[in-house]
């Protein structure tokens, strides 16, 4: 990069929570591995979606809640970038916008955190698993209908200290926070990938800028990690597809191979009753119609009557 173009200092647009503000140090950290005279500064945001504890995210706007004001500190200039988990980020974004990196991806699965129990297997009637998530919400309904759900959102510290407390039996959580933050003496059962897919995105972060910042963008896309981001946008698709949202209870994994790309997709219904899946490969620079042909194989099993 031209010197002259390297920017001084990068502000860095990120939410309040421990795993937030871990991901963007760690993007800060690699930014300085380009070039280490870059100064970094946290921009802490307060989103909607921290300030709203006791209701579902499904009641109140869905995960767009945790990125609204990231995104109005990057249109405004009051940040460079915008540090998100790409399992928040909604199929299409701010037309201004883009996601210039994912960095590679962490484990993507799901895990069971209880002092009480090694296996959802083992709970026993009226136990209860705190969650706000419609696809796991889904899952659960339609294995383990015997376990009570609770709503539970907020950190995952505070997640785990429920649990702690006997609040609560167990949570479901993204694998990728809990072993972010050093807390992988909690998880009892990480989640069968095939039975239980993961949400679209889970495990990777994106980081989000203005389209117009070029040099912003020069800098940043050299953070980008190819096989992710592959795995990462395929999935999308199937979002896109769907113009899925919080109360779509999809799910979907891609996983490189070679040259070859291999992308599984579910549908649920919000009551559990039916869960559709679609499984499909192709070579990885069909990616891209990998997803829409995935997202047309659920529709053709049904998907669209389940939404």
């Amino acid at each position: 990069m031209d010197e002259s173009l390297t920017p001084k200092i990068i502000r860095i647009a990120t939410r309040k929570s421990p795993l937030a503000l871990w991901q963007a140090q760690m993007v800060g950290q690699q930014i300085k591995k380009i070039d280490e005279t870059i100064e970094i500064e946290l921009v802490k945001i307060t989103t909607s979606g921290d300030k709203i504890l006791d209701k579902p995210l499904y009641d109140i706007g869905g995960k767009s809640l945790f990125l609204k004001e990231l995104e109005i500190a990057l249109l405004e200039g009051s940040c460079d970038i915008a540090v998100h988990s790409m399992k928040d980020m909604p199929a299409t974004i701010h037309q201004d916008l883009k996601i210039s990196a994912i960095l590679e991806r962490e484990d993507f699965r799901d895990v069971l955190i209880s002092n009480k129990y090694k296996s959802l297997n083992d709970f026993e009637k009226g136990s209860s698993i705190g969650t706000s998530s419609i696809r796991r919400i889904c899952n659960l309904k339609h294995s383990f209908k015997k376990i009570e759900i609770q709503n539970v959102r907020g950190n995952i510290d505070s997640r785990i200290n429920k649990v702690k407390n006997n609040e609560i039996d167990g949570i479901i959580v993204a694998a990728a926070g809990v072993l972010r933050l050093g807390l992988k003496k909690h998880i009892a059962e990480f989640m069968d990938e095939r039975e239980w897919l993961p949400a679209i995105g889970q495990g990777a972060i994106g980081i989000e800028t203005k389209k117009n910042n070029v040099v912003i963008n020069n800098l940043v896309e050299k953070l980008n990690d190819n096989e992710t981001s592959i795995c990462v946008n395929t999935e999308r698709e199937v979002s896109r597809y769907f113009q899925a949202n919080c109360n779509t209870p999809l799910a979907a994994l891609a996983k490189i191979s070679g040259n070859t790309i291999q992308l599984n997709a579910m549908i649920g219904s919000l009551d559990g009753q039916q869960k559709i899946y679609f499984e499909a490969d192709s070579s990885i620079e069909n990616h891209k119609d990998l997803g829409i042909k995935v997202a047309k194989g659920l529709e053709a099993k049904g998907a669209k009557e389940l939404l």
